[in-house]
């Protein structure tokens, strides 16, 4: 279900391992079980301009699909990034809600 809905959107699913990786071109994130994991990236003061306006946009599609599946998340820092984690009681669960706020964002973005 979930992979014919991100090739509907023009998004792709790569399985690596036990992970499954969400790309949504300018931005992804990723599935470990029934847990979708959000990396954000943190300035590290070395950044060209280029490098900050692709940390905005990677943070606004990160903040708004949190925002979308809701809380509880939890957070964890991993090098330059923290990953913002958001844990589903089963893999259903995870895909009708991860949908939900995948076409939430869709919506806003044309709307802007």
């Amino acid at each position: 279900m979930l992979e014919k809905y991100l090739e509907e959107k023009g998004y792709k699913l790569k399985v690596e391992g036990g992970r499954k990786i969400v790309d949504m071109n300018d931005y992804s994130f990723y599935i470990e079980g029934n847990k979708c994991i959000f990396p954000i990236p943190l300035p590290t003061g070395n950044e060209n301009l280029d490098d900050l306006v692709n940390m905005g946009v990677q943070y606004a599609r990160a903040s708004r699909l949190i925002q979308g599946l809701g809380s509880p998340v939890s957070y964890s820092v991993e090098g330059p990034k923290v990953l913002v984690i958001k844990e589903f009681k089963d893999e259903n669960e995870l895909e009708n809600k991860l949908t939900a706020a995948m076409d939430k964002i869709e919506s806003l973005r044309y709307f802007l």
